[in-house]
């Protein structure tokens, strides 16, 4: 890098920070958009917006990076001054620099993997139609996120600008696939491209004159929450044991936020279902926020259970978590069970709230899209569903709250110990979180192939299913070596291994009970991952605490 070239230090500088994520972004993309070719009925159009979603509306991923880690943790709203150079720069070229770079690299990503997609499985993907609108968006969501440090300025600016792109978008959007804007269109949005770089300016010289209101940078606390939401429950510590202590600790920074964002979901959409009644476009908010609520609660607000933070390019676990006067093991346990538990209450009263507010459909009037009754196709969905829960037995109603309960724990222990081998391991971890998706893209290659004929038919089926044992293989030699590093090191307790030995076994047998028809070599497999990640919690976080 060339120190005395300010534009140079910049690129770098942002490319420092960003290269991993639009490594992932670009490689995710890939995988999925060739999983829908190859998969899917509708592929083209499936893979087009796959590929636009992640690299046209996915863009608040770069923003944090730069503004100095993640939404969960607080990052500092407004500009990230904190990138400073070796002399001074002014602000229109810095700002623009930042602009440009985060632009047109995501633009780039996506003209990168369509084509890349579209050549090898000689399908046509919009390219050069849709770039046009892909430097609107992120020179208006860059403008939003940048320009003020009004957190509410940027939520409500970001939902005003997106959501008329997005409607501009799916109009445009032709069968067989095809996107074609006109030229006054193309014109108005590259009018707005300007005038967004423009506004940035002018903001961002506001905030580095101190003209803007300012904020005092708020310290994350163990979920990274905001302030207003971990102290809107006033609940007394108790003193009477320490267990209850930090029980109450977990509860007052992370487990009854996502308690109250849980309950606030479901409200809205009970509220949306009620109003699309007489207010048909609300139906598409509302269908929307169901599919999307329960993943981003199951695993956005199930994850990070040991509070692992993410700053200005480095991640790290706060003192304060690190200095609990508990053994890790009780530590990891105590943390996962009450990060769980309010998940698994914030993911019923959703479904709940779904199944109630499911029952408005029956009022609505037919709603069409693409050519279809969805209104006629939910009602059918809902009585389906109705029809296959009620006709279980009287015991596996108890055998599918149990195997939810100890799924939910598993995925929350399994995000908990992610996080902090990311602290721990970040070159190692990033080699093995991309091994499932170079597996994925090869077989998605190699069943394209088979079906062209070349190779024989069960070829796939047979290295799937050698996969398997490998992985299976894999993960016993892990939880063996997880438990015996685990009782040299003394982190594991006996009790807390038999505890998670009995946790695995109850899975598998109430998994049984419940829904019978399971072959036993999967129902094994799903048991051993249930121990591997009980007693990887522990280990991950000793490794993060004794670092």
């Amino acid at each position: 890098m060339i120190t005395a070239a300010p534009i140079a230090a910049m690129l770098w500088e942002n490319w420092r920070l960003t290269r991993v994520e639009l490594v992932q972004r670009l490689g995710l993309g890939i995988v999925a958009a060739s999983a829908a070719l190859v998969w899917l009925d509708a592929g083209p159009t499936a893979a087009f917006w796959i590929l636009i979603t992640l690299h046209g509306m996915f863009f608040l991923l770069s923003i944090l990076k730069l503004n100095g880690g993640r939404f969960m943790d607080g990052y500092k709203p407004g500009f990230p001054f904190y990138l400073l150079y070796v002399r001074p720069v002014p602000t229109a070229v810095f700002v623009s620099v930042d602009m440009l770079y985060e632009v047109v690299s995501c633009t780039a990503l996506y003209v990168v993997s369509a084509a890349l997609v579209g050549f090898a499985f000689g399908q046509h993907l919009p390219l050069f139609s849709v770039i046009v609108w892909i430097l609107a968006f992120h020179f208006c969501y860059a403008c939003v996120q940048w320009s003020t440090q009004n957190r509410v300025a940027q939520w409500v600016g970001s939902v005003v600008f997106s959501l008329p792109l997005f409607f501009l978008l799916k109009n445009r959007v032709a069968s067989p696939l095809q996107v074609e804007f006109s030229i006054a269109e193309n014109a108005v949005m590259g009018l707005i491209a300007v005038v967004s770089l423009g506004l940035t300016v002018v903001g961002v010289a506001r905030q580095r004159r101190g003209d803007a209101i300012a904020s005092v940078p708020r310290t994350a606390g163990s979920g990274g929450y905001p302030d207003w939401l971990v102290t809107l429950f006033r609940l007394p510590c108790p003193i009477s044991s320490a267990t209850r202590a930090q029980v109450w600790f977990e509860l007052k920074s992370s487990g009854l936020p996502v308690l109250a964002i849980g309950l606030a979901v479901a409200i809205l959409i009970f509220v949306l279902f009620a109003i699309s009644v007489a207010v048909a476009p609300v139906r598409n908010a509302a269908v929307g926020i169901v599919v999307l609520s329960l993943p981003i609660v199951w695993f956005g607000l199930g994850g990070n259970a040991f509070g692992i933070r993410r700053k200005q390019g480095r991640t790290y676990a706060s003192a304060f978590e690190l200095t609990q006067p508990f053994g890790t093991a009780q530590l990891a346990g105590l943390k996962v069970l009450v990060r769980a538990a309010c998940v698994l209450t914030a993911l019923i009263a959703i479904g709940t709230s779904v199944w109630a507010s499911s029952s408005f459909m029956s009022g609505w009037a037919p709603w069409f899209l693409e050519g279809k009754n969805a209104s006629e196709g939910l009602l059918k969905l809902r009585q389906k569903f109705a029809h296959d829960f009620g006709g279980q037995t009287g015991y596996a109603y108890p055998a599918l709250a149990v195997v939810a309960s100890i799924a939910v724990a598993g995925m929350v222990a399994w995000q908990a110990s992610r996080e902090a081998l990311r602290a721990r391991y970040p070159r190692r971890l990033l080699v093995v979180q991309w091994l499932p998706a170079v597996w994925s893209l090869a077989i998605i290659l190699l069943t394209l192939a088979v079906r062209k004929g070349f190779g024989p038919v069960p070829l796939v089926g047979e290295i799937v299913r050698a996969t398997f044992w490998i992985f299976g293989a894999a993960m016993l030699l892990a939880t063996i070596y997880l438990l015996w590093s685990g009782f040299a090191e003394r982190v594991l307790t006996i009790r807390y291994a038999c505890g998670a030995l009995v946790i695995s076994a109850a899975f598998g047998a109430t998994w049984r009970a419940g829904i019978p028809a399971g072959d036993f070599i999967g129902l094994l497999w799903l048991s051993l991952v249930i121990l591997m990640v009980g007693v990887l919690a522990p280990w991950s976080l000793n490794r993060i605490r004794h670092a």
